[in-house]
């Protein structure tokens, strides 16, 4: 009996499946994350007309992030010190060695080391990260 297909046709279905199958493996890979993309400055620039409450960034990537660290961007405020991690596992695996910190999908904020940072500023400064870009959901810690 005949071949329905040609071989080019062949080799058209193989490759189209290929890529259905590499598309779907890849759907829960930062690749398709838009939120692995929120980069801290983002964050810290916050164009809304609500109260800056991320004041004084200095960005200390290089000091913090290395082999012991593994994180990709910090920054420290008068508030808190964000971290920014390549996966949400990270990120949420960092936030649960702090005494005081708060994760929203690959940022991390660690506020135990503002002694002296206004709580409300502090709370402020979680809630411009969980609000940016609006996916937040969750509840903040006590200060």
């Amino acid at each position: 009996m005949r071949d329905l297909l040609t071989p080019g046709q062949r080799r058209v279905i193989l490759a189209a499946t290929l890529v259905t199958i590499t598309i779907t493996s890849l759907a829960g890979c930062a690749l398709f994350d838009r939120f692995s993309q929120l980069t801290i400055p983002i964050v810290l620039t916050d164009d809304s007309d609500a109260v800056d409450v991320s004041t004084n960034p200095i960005e200390i990537t290089d000091d913090v992030c290395n082999e012991t660290l593994e994180c990709v961007e910090a920054y420290s405020t008068d508030q808190a010190d964000y971290y920014r991690f390549t996966s949400r596992e990270m990120a949420n695996e960092f936030e649960s060695t702090l005494d005081v910190g708060f994760v929203v999908n690959y940022i991390v904020m660690d506020l135990s080391n503002k002694p002296d940072a206004s709580k409300t500023d502090q709370r402020w400064a979680m809630e411009q990260l969980g609000g940016t870009w609006q996916d937040y959901e969750g509840t903040y810690p006590d200060l």
